[in-house]
Protein backbone atom coordinates (compact mmCIF):
# COMPACT_ATOMS: atom_id res chain seq x y z
CA UNK A 1 0.00 0.00 0.00
CA UNK A 2 1.24 3.49 -0.84
CA UNK A 3 0.18 6.62 1.01
CA UNK A 4 0.38 10.22 -0.17
CA UNK A 5 -0.84 13.04 2.05
CA UNK A 6 -1.98 16.26 0.34
CA UNK A 7 -0.56 15.36 -3.10
CA UNK A 8 0.77 18.08 -5.45
CA UNK A 9 -1.62 19.65 -7.93
CA UNK A 10 -1.72 18.98 -11.65
CA UNK A 11 -4.34 18.90 -14.42
CA UNK A 12 -6.17 15.86 -15.73
CA UNK A 13 -4.47 14.74 -18.95
CA UNK A 14 -6.81 15.38 -21.87
CA UNK A 15 -7.06 14.44 -25.51
CA UNK A 16 -5.33 16.93 -27.81
CA UNK A 17 -8.70 17.82 -29.37
CA UNK A 18 -10.00 18.92 -25.97
CA UNK A 19 -9.03 22.09 -24.17
CA UNK A 20 -6.16 21.55 -21.72
CA UNK A 21 -7.82 23.45 -18.90
CA UNK A 22 -9.33 21.00 -16.39
CA UNK A 23 -12.42 21.77 -14.35
CA UNK A 24 -10.48 21.29 -11.13
CA UNK A 25 -6.79 21.26 -10.12
CA UNK A 26 -5.97 17.59 -9.62
CA UNK A 27 -3.27 15.42 -8.13
CA UNK A 28 -0.53 13.64 -10.03
CA UNK A 29 1.08 10.56 -8.53
CA UNK A 30 4.39 8.90 -9.40
CA UNK A 31 4.77 5.26 -8.38
CA UNK A 32 7.72 2.89 -8.54
CA UNK A 33 5.74 -0.20 -9.61
CA UNK A 34 6.31 -0.50 -13.39
CA UNK A 35 3.48 -3.01 -13.96
CA UNK A 36 0.52 -1.34 -15.62
CA UNK A 37 -2.86 -2.36 -14.18
CA UNK A 38 -5.81 -3.26 -16.39
CA UNK A 39 -8.39 -1.35 -14.32
CA UNK A 40 -8.17 1.53 -11.87
CA UNK A 41 -10.85 1.56 -9.17
CA UNK A 42 -11.33 5.06 -7.77
CA UNK A 43 -13.03 5.44 -4.39
CA UNK A 44 -13.82 8.90 -2.97
CA UNK A 45 -14.24 8.52 0.79
CA UNK A 46 -15.69 10.97 3.30
CA UNK A 47 -16.68 9.84 6.80
CA UNK A 48 -17.52 6.28 5.72
CA UNK A 49 -15.77 4.32 8.47
CA UNK A 50 -18.81 2.07 8.79
CA UNK A 51 -18.66 0.88 5.17
CA UNK A 52 -15.23 1.54 3.64
CA UNK A 53 -13.54 -1.73 4.65
CA UNK A 54 -16.17 -3.88 2.93
CA UNK A 55 -16.03 -1.66 -0.17
CA UNK A 56 -12.25 -1.90 -0.52
CA UNK A 57 -12.27 -5.63 0.17
CA UNK A 58 -14.81 -6.16 -2.61
CA UNK A 59 -12.40 -4.46 -5.04
CA UNK A 60 -9.22 -6.20 -3.86
CA UNK A 61 -10.97 -9.61 -3.92
CA UNK A 62 -11.83 -9.36 -7.64
CA UNK A 63 -10.80 -12.30 -9.79
CA UNK A 64 -8.96 -9.81 -12.02
CA UNK A 65 -5.84 -9.31 -9.95
CA UNK A 66 -4.06 -6.80 -12.18
CA UNK A 67 -5.81 -3.72 -10.80
CA UNK A 68 -5.04 -0.66 -8.74
CA UNK A 69 -7.38 0.80 -6.15
CA UNK A 70 -7.00 4.52 -5.47
CA UNK A 71 -8.80 5.80 -2.38
CA UNK A 72 -9.07 9.56 -1.90
CA UNK A 73 -9.87 10.48 1.69
CA UNK A 74 -11.73 13.73 1.20
CA UNK A 75 -10.93 15.21 4.61
CA UNK A 76 -12.73 12.62 6.75
CA UNK A 77 -13.13 13.45 10.44
CA UNK A 78 -14.18 9.99 11.62
CA UNK A 79 -12.17 6.74 11.74
CA UNK A 80 -11.95 6.37 7.95
CA UNK A 81 -8.23 7.17 7.76
CA UNK A 82 -7.30 4.60 10.41
CA UNK A 83 -9.24 1.89 8.56
CA UNK A 84 -7.56 2.80 5.28
CA UNK A 85 -4.11 2.52 6.86
CA UNK A 86 -4.90 -0.96 8.17
CA UNK A 87 -4.66 -2.42 4.64
CA UNK A 88 -1.33 -3.75 3.38
CA UNK A 89 -2.13 -4.65 -0.23
CA UNK A 90 0.41 -3.21 -2.70
CA UNK A 91 -2.38 -2.49 -5.19
CA UNK A 92 -3.94 0.05 -2.84
CA UNK A 93 -2.93 3.72 -3.12
CA UNK A 94 -4.15 6.18 -0.48
CA UNK A 95 -4.46 9.90 -1.08
CA UNK A 96 -5.72 12.50 1.34
CA UNK A 97 -6.91 16.06 0.75
CA UNK A 98 -8.92 18.74 2.48
CA UNK A 99 -12.66 18.31 2.00
CA UNK A 100 -13.54 19.47 -1.53
CA UNK A 101 -16.43 17.19 -2.43
CA UNK A 102 -16.91 13.86 -4.16
CA UNK A 103 -16.40 15.18 -7.72
CA UNK A 104 -13.08 16.83 -6.92
CA UNK A 105 -11.95 13.67 -5.13
CA UNK A 106 -12.89 11.46 -8.06
CA UNK A 107 -11.01 13.78 -10.40
CA UNK A 108 -7.90 13.31 -8.26
CA UNK A 109 -8.22 9.58 -8.83
CA UNK A 110 -8.78 10.10 -12.55
CA UNK A 111 -5.57 12.12 -12.79
CA UNK A 112 -3.60 9.43 -10.94
CA UNK A 113 -5.03 6.41 -12.80
CA UNK A 114 -2.60 4.31 -14.85
CA UNK A 115 -5.01 1.74 -16.26
CA UNK A 116 -6.79 1.94 -19.65
CA UNK A 117 -10.12 1.34 -17.86
CA UNK A 118 -11.52 3.09 -14.80
CA UNK A 119 -14.34 2.29 -12.38
CA UNK A 120 -15.65 4.93 -9.95
CA UNK A 121 -16.84 3.00 -6.89
CA UNK A 122 -18.83 4.75 -4.17
CA UNK A 123 -17.29 4.27 -0.72
CA UNK A 124 -20.32 2.42 0.62
CA UNK A 125 -21.06 0.19 -2.40
CA UNK A 126 -19.84 -3.35 -3.08
CA UNK A 127 -18.54 -4.88 -6.30
CA UNK A 128 -19.93 -8.33 -7.06
CA UNK A 129 -17.34 -11.14 -7.48
CA UNK A 130 -15.72 -11.13 -10.91
CA UNK A 131 -17.43 -7.92 -12.00
CA UNK A 132 -14.27 -6.17 -13.21
CA UNK A 133 -13.10 -9.20 -15.18
CA UNK A 134 -16.42 -9.40 -16.99
CA UNK A 135 -16.46 -5.68 -17.75
CA UNK A 136 -12.90 -5.66 -19.04
CA UNK A 137 -13.75 -8.61 -21.27
CA UNK A 138 -16.74 -6.73 -22.67
CA UNK A 139 -14.72 -3.59 -23.45
CA UNK A 140 -11.83 -5.57 -24.94
CA UNK A 141 -14.29 -7.23 -27.32
CA UNK A 142 -16.06 -3.97 -28.25
CA UNK A 143 -13.40 -1.29 -28.85
CA UNK A 144 -15.97 1.01 -30.46
CA UNK A 145 -17.80 1.47 -27.13
CA UNK A 146 -16.81 4.19 -24.66
CA UNK A 147 -17.94 2.23 -21.59
CA UNK A 148 -19.93 -0.79 -20.47
CA UNK A 149 -22.55 -0.98 -17.72
CA UNK A 150 -24.74 -3.52 -15.97
CA UNK A 151 -27.36 -3.93 -13.27
CA UNK A 152 -27.16 -3.10 -9.59
CA UNK A 153 -28.96 -4.52 -6.58
CA UNK A 154 -30.07 -2.05 -3.92
CA UNK A 155 -29.08 -2.88 -0.36
CA UNK A 156 -29.94 -1.22 2.93
CA UNK A 157 -27.43 0.25 5.38
CA UNK A 158 -27.17 -3.11 7.14
CA UNK A 159 -26.46 -4.89 3.84
CA UNK A 160 -29.80 -6.64 3.34
CA UNK A 161 -31.04 -6.72 -0.26
CA UNK A 162 -33.88 -4.37 -1.21
CA UNK A 163 -34.10 -5.36 -4.87
CA UNK A 164 -35.07 -8.75 -6.27
CA UNK A 165 -33.70 -10.47 -9.36
CA UNK A 166 -37.18 -10.67 -10.89
CA UNK A 167 -37.54 -6.92 -10.42
CA UNK A 168 -34.48 -6.38 -12.65
CA UNK A 169 -36.28 -7.91 -15.62
CA UNK A 170 -38.38 -4.72 -15.76
CA UNK A 171 -35.30 -2.49 -15.72
CA UNK A 172 -34.33 -2.39 -19.36
CA UNK A 173 -30.74 -1.42 -20.16
CA UNK A 174 -30.64 0.33 -23.57
CA UNK A 175 -28.35 -1.55 -25.94
CA UNK A 176 -27.99 1.39 -28.33
CA UNK A 177 -28.59 5.13 -28.61
CA UNK A 178 -27.06 5.63 -25.16
CA UNK A 179 -27.12 9.42 -25.21
CA UNK A 180 -30.76 9.67 -26.28
CA UNK A 181 -31.85 7.33 -23.50
CA UNK A 182 -29.49 8.68 -20.85
CA UNK A 183 -30.55 12.32 -21.07
CA UNK A 184 -34.07 11.16 -20.16
CA UNK A 185 -33.09 8.94 -17.23
CA UNK A 186 -30.01 7.94 -15.24
CA UNK A 187 -30.22 4.15 -15.54
CA UNK A 188 -26.59 3.46 -14.56
CA UNK A 189 -26.25 4.20 -10.81
CA UNK A 190 -22.50 3.61 -10.77
CA UNK A 191 -22.32 0.12 -12.31
CA UNK A 192 -20.11 1.30 -15.18
CA UNK A 193 -16.55 0.75 -16.39
CA UNK A 194 -15.11 3.50 -18.62
CA UNK A 195 -12.18 3.94 -20.96
CA UNK A 196 -9.84 6.20 -19.01
CA UNK A 197 -8.92 8.32 -22.02
CA UNK A 198 -12.62 9.02 -22.63
CA UNK A 199 -13.15 10.11 -19.01
CA UNK A 200 -10.21 12.47 -19.36
CA UNK A 201 -11.36 13.74 -22.75
CA UNK A 202 -14.59 15.06 -21.18
CA UNK A 203 -12.57 16.47 -18.23
CA UNK A 204 -13.97 14.32 -15.45
CA UNK A 205 -16.73 15.25 -13.02
CA UNK A 206 -18.17 18.73 -12.55
CA UNK A 207 -17.35 19.86 -8.97
CA UNK A 208 -20.06 22.54 -9.10
CA UNK A 209 -22.81 19.90 -9.11
CA UNK A 210 -23.75 18.43 -5.74
CA UNK A 211 -26.66 16.28 -6.95
CA UNK A 212 -26.71 14.29 -10.18
CA UNK A 213 -23.01 14.90 -10.86
CA UNK A 214 -22.53 11.29 -11.95
CA UNK A 215 -25.50 11.41 -14.34
CA UNK A 216 -24.20 14.63 -15.93
CA UNK A 217 -20.78 12.98 -16.34
CA UNK A 218 -22.27 9.88 -17.99
CA UNK A 219 -24.13 12.15 -20.43
CA UNK A 220 -20.95 13.94 -21.45
CA UNK A 221 -19.26 10.57 -21.94
CA UNK A 222 -22.15 9.42 -24.12
CA UNK A 223 -21.49 12.30 -26.54
CA UNK A 224 -18.30 10.40 -27.46
CA UNK A 225 -20.05 7.12 -28.27
CA UNK A 226 -22.40 4.39 -27.11
CA UNK A 227 -22.05 2.33 -23.93
CA UNK A 228 -22.25 -1.47 -24.08
CA UNK A 229 -25.13 -2.85 -22.01
CA UNK A 230 -24.45 -6.00 -19.94
CA UNK A 231 -28.14 -6.69 -19.57
CA UNK A 232 -27.82 -10.02 -17.73
CA UNK A 233 -25.06 -9.02 -15.32
CA UNK A 234 -25.28 -7.68 -11.77
CA UNK A 235 -22.18 -5.55 -11.23
CA UNK A 236 -22.83 -3.68 -8.03
CA UNK A 237 -24.52 -3.79 -4.64
CA UNK A 238 -25.78 -0.21 -4.33
CA UNK A 239 -26.26 0.93 -0.75
CA UNK A 240 -29.12 3.30 0.00
CA UNK A 241 -28.46 5.69 2.86
CA UNK A 242 -30.81 8.42 4.02
CA UNK A 243 -27.84 10.70 4.78
CA UNK A 244 -26.57 10.63 1.19
CA UNK A 245 -26.72 13.65 -1.11
CA UNK A 246 -29.53 12.15 -3.19
CA UNK A 247 -31.77 12.36 -0.13
CA UNK A 248 -30.58 15.68 1.29
CA UNK A 249 -30.34 17.87 -1.79
CA UNK A 250 -33.56 17.26 -3.72
CA UNK A 251 -35.31 20.22 -2.06
CA UNK A 252 -39.13 20.40 -2.12
CA UNK A 253 -41.68 19.02 -4.61
CA UNK A 254 -42.69 22.60 -5.46
CA UNK A 255 -39.09 23.62 -6.19
CA UNK A 256 -37.15 20.43 -7.01
CA UNK A 257 -33.40 20.53 -7.56
CA UNK A 258 -33.04 20.38 -11.36
CA UNK A 259 -29.53 21.81 -11.56
CA UNK A 260 -28.05 18.67 -13.14
CA UNK A 261 -30.84 18.60 -15.74
CA UNK A 262 -30.16 22.26 -16.54
CA UNK A 263 -26.46 21.54 -17.09
CA UNK A 264 -27.14 18.46 -19.22
CA UNK A 265 -29.59 20.26 -21.51
CA UNK A 266 -27.38 23.35 -21.89
CA UNK A 267 -24.45 21.26 -23.14
CA UNK A 268 -23.78 22.29 -26.78
CA UNK A 269 -22.56 18.79 -27.67
CA UNK A 270 -25.96 17.43 -26.60
CA UNK A 271 -28.10 20.22 -28.02
CA UNK A 272 -26.68 19.79 -31.51
CA UNK A 273 -27.59 16.10 -31.57
CA UNK A 274 -31.35 16.55 -31.24
CA UNK A 275 -34.11 18.79 -32.52
CA UNK A 276 -35.67 21.37 -30.20
CA UNK A 277 -38.86 19.29 -30.02
CA UNK A 278 -36.94 16.14 -29.11
CA UNK A 279 -34.92 17.96 -26.44
CA UNK A 280 -38.13 19.30 -24.92
CA UNK A 281 -39.69 15.85 -24.84
CA UNK A 282 -36.60 14.15 -23.39
CA UNK A 283 -36.23 16.84 -20.74
CA UNK A 284 -39.83 16.34 -19.71
CA UNK A 285 -39.10 12.64 -19.20
CA UNK A 286 -36.00 13.49 -17.16
CA UNK A 287 -37.93 15.84 -14.90
CA UNK A 288 -40.69 13.27 -14.38
CA UNK A 289 -38.21 10.56 -13.44
CA UNK A 290 -36.30 12.84 -11.07
CA UNK A 291 -39.50 14.08 -9.43
CA UNK A 292 -40.83 10.60 -8.64
CA UNK A 293 -37.42 9.56 -7.34
CA UNK A 294 -37.83 12.36 -4.81
CA UNK A 295 -41.28 11.06 -3.88
CA UNK A 296 -39.90 7.57 -3.34
CA UNK A 297 -37.18 8.98 -1.10
CA UNK A 298 -39.81 10.62 1.10
CA UNK A 299 -41.67 7.34 1.47
CA UNK A 300 -38.69 5.17 2.39
CA UNK A 301 -37.66 7.72 5.03
CA UNK A 302 -41.11 7.48 6.62
CA UNK A 303 -42.03 11.07 5.76
CA UNK A 304 -45.61 10.34 4.79
CA UNK A 305 -46.69 13.98 4.73
CA UNK A 306 -43.89 14.76 2.30
CA UNK A 307 -44.74 11.68 0.25
CA UNK A 308 -48.40 12.67 0.00
CA UNK A 309 -47.35 16.20 -0.96
CA UNK A 310 -45.27 14.74 -3.80
CA UNK A 311 -48.25 12.67 -4.95
CA UNK A 312 -50.53 15.72 -4.99
CA UNK A 313 -48.02 17.97 -6.75
CA UNK A 314 -47.06 15.22 -9.20
CA UNK A 315 -50.68 14.58 -10.17
CA UNK A 316 -51.03 18.24 -11.12
CA UNK A 317 -47.62 18.90 -12.61
CA UNK A 318 -46.94 15.56 -14.33
CA UNK A 319 -50.31 13.98 -15.19
CA UNK A 320 -48.64 12.37 -18.21
CA UNK A 321 -46.67 10.14 -15.79
CA UNK A 322 -49.55 7.67 -15.89
CA UNK A 323 -48.87 7.23 -19.61
CA UNK A 324 -45.56 5.58 -18.71
CA UNK A 325 -46.70 2.27 -17.17
CA UNK A 326 -43.17 0.95 -16.75
CA UNK A 327 -42.29 4.01 -14.68
CA UNK A 328 -45.44 3.53 -12.59
CA UNK A 329 -44.62 -0.12 -11.99
CA UNK A 330 -40.99 0.54 -11.06
CA UNK A 331 -42.04 3.38 -8.78
CA UNK A 332 -44.42 1.23 -6.74
CA UNK A 333 -42.09 -1.76 -6.75
CA UNK A 334 -39.38 0.55 -5.42
CA UNK A 335 -41.65 1.44 -2.53
CA UNK A 336 -42.61 -2.16 -1.95
CA UNK A 337 -38.95 -3.11 -1.48
CA UNK A 338 -38.87 -1.30 1.85
CA UNK A 339 -40.94 -3.86 3.75
CA UNK A 340 -38.89 -3.80 6.96
CA UNK A 341 -40.44 -0.83 8.67
CA UNK A 342 -42.18 -0.07 11.99
CA UNK A 343 -45.63 -1.55 12.57
CA UNK A 344 -47.32 1.83 12.11
CA UNK A 345 -46.20 1.91 8.47
CA UNK A 346 -47.02 -1.67 7.41
CA UNK A 347 -50.51 -0.73 6.25
CA UNK A 348 -48.89 1.70 3.81
CA UNK A 349 -46.64 -1.06 2.49
CA UNK A 350 -49.67 -3.33 1.89
CA UNK A 351 -51.35 -0.58 -0.13
CA UNK A 352 -48.19 -0.04 -2.18
CA UNK A 353 -47.80 -3.79 -2.76
CA UNK A 354 -51.40 -4.07 -3.98
CA UNK A 355 -50.99 -1.20 -6.46
CA UNK A 356 -47.66 -2.57 -7.67
CA UNK A 357 -49.09 -6.04 -8.34
CA UNK A 358 -52.03 -4.47 -10.18
CA UNK A 359 -49.71 -2.65 -12.56
CA UNK A 360 -47.53 -5.75 -13.01
CA UNK A 361 -50.49 -7.96 -13.87
CA UNK A 362 -51.46 -5.68 -16.74
CA UNK A 363 -48.29 -6.63 -18.58
CA UNK A 364 -48.05 -3.21 -20.21
CA UNK A 365 -45.09 -1.86 -22.13
CA UNK A 366 -43.70 1.63 -22.62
Amino acid sequence: MQTLIHPPHASVPTDRKVRRKAIEPLASVTRENPTSPKVTVVIAAYNVARFIRETIESALAQSLRNIEVIVIDDGSTDNTQAILRSFSDDRLILLRQENRGVSAARNVGLAAARAPYIFFLDADDILTPGALCRMVGALDEMPEHVACFGHHIKISEDGSELSTRSYLSWKLLPAEHTLRNLIAKNFISGAICIRTEAARAVRGFNPELKLGEDWEFWCRLATLGDFAAMSDDIILMYRQRFTSASYRLRKSPLRPNCRAIDVIYSNPAIRQRFSAAELKRRRRLAEIDSFWAGARNQYVQGRMLGFLTYLAVGALRYPDSILRPRLVYLFFRGLEQHVKRPVGRRANSRIIATIGRSVENRGVEL
